[in-house]
């Protein structure tokens, strides 16, 4: 579950973009873009949000009964790491469609990685999901490329 955890990092999720927009493909550039674009937006949101909410992780909370915890920051509401596996796997689906289920379900395998690590909530990791949700249909929305569609 740890490597599985993994791909909603802040690493994974700043070197996957820089990969793809190095691409000779444009429309892997365009993907790479997207993504980079809808993880600083959503990831911006995660950051405000865990500020205001304060929520404290399970472990804290739990007085740390929960043996599979891995170091993180103090606040556990909404997930980032799945926020960012969604952010990647809703472009990524998106621009080809035909890995759709696979790519939402490793992004979902975070989410639920999370959880079992002990360090969020299910309200925390579905509340992840939906800013990724959010943050990637205002993308679409507002993209110069959907215009032209």
């Amino acid at each position: 579950m740890q490597l599985i955890t993994q791909i909603g990092s802040w690493f994974f999720c700043i070197i996957f973009p820089i990969i793809l927009i190095l691409s000779p493909s444009y429309e892997t550039v365009v993907n790479g873009t997207r993504i980079a674009v809808i993880l600083a937006l959503s990831q911006i949101i995660v950051y405000l949000v865990k500020r205001i909410v304060n929520r404290p992780r399970p472990y804290r909370a739990l007085n740390n009964v929960i043996a599979n915890r891995l170091p993180v920051c103090v606040y556990s509401f909404p997930s980032g790491h799945t926020c960012a596996a969604f952010c990647l796997a809703l472009v990524l689906a998106n621009g080809y469609p035909h890995y759709q289920a696979l790519f939402l379900a490793v992004a979902g395998l975070v989410g639920i990685s999370r959880i079992y690590l002990g360090v969020h909530y299910p309200t925390d990791v579905l509340v992840g999901f939906m800013v990724a949700y959010g943050s990637f249909t205002l993308e679409h929305m507002f993209s110069v490329s959907s215009l032209f569609i």
